[in-house]
């Protein structure tokens, strides 16, 4: 398999929202399957932003706590995805998410959530919100290409392995103060 992942650099990130707009436009939903959270400067150091997407975990926890399957990681590349015929809407799956990246349509009373815009994938595009990014805070490929990147220009990958779940989107440390 060739886990495929995002990269976010948050020295990048100015917070503008764009990758939540163009999920919404993308996917025709009433909410961002992803989002950007403030996080407000301490005494020293700058206001700071952090994209949320759904993380594509090694061992996803919502796939774990999924009653009846919905949830499920293709084999070609590690994307999570949820085969809506099956969700019943117990809502299990965002209780389990350790990144709160779980969503649910109220709509059609099924789980939702960031997929890599997957039809996107298909057609051998980004996802949307890497490809709108005007910071060039996102990257997008596989995730050993893309922490070999980071590696040799010197970026430090955090650690975000919350729960041990093994996230396939990872963060690269801001530059200094």
């Amino acid at each position: 398999m060739s886990q495929l992942a995002i990269m976010v650099d948050l020295e990048r990130c100015i917070g503008c929202r764009s990758c939540e707009i163009s999920c919404k436009l993308e996917n025709g939903a009433e909410k961002a399957r992803n989002k950007i959270i403030r996080l407000d400067p301490r005494e020293g150091s700058r206001l700071s932003f952090m994209f949320m997407p759904c993380m594509h975990c090694e061992t996803p926890a919502c796939s774990q706590a999924c009653p009846t399957g919905a949830i499920f990681k293709r084999a070609e590349d590690g994307v999570v995805l949820i085969d809506e015929g099956k969700c019943i809407g117990c809502r299990y799956c965002s209780w389990a998410c350790p990144y709160g990246a779980m969503g649910f349509d109220a709509e059609r009373m099924v789980a939702d959530k960031c997929t890599y815009c997957a039809h996107r994938l298909a057609r051998g595009e980004t996802p949307s919100c890497v490809s709108k990014c005007p910071g060039h805070a996102l990257s997008f490929g596989k995730v050993d290409a893309l922490s070999a990147q980071a590696k040799s220009e010197g970026r430090q990958i955090l650690d975000t392995n919350a729960g041990r779940t093994n996230p396939s989107t990872f963060y690269l440390a801001r530059l200094g103060k």
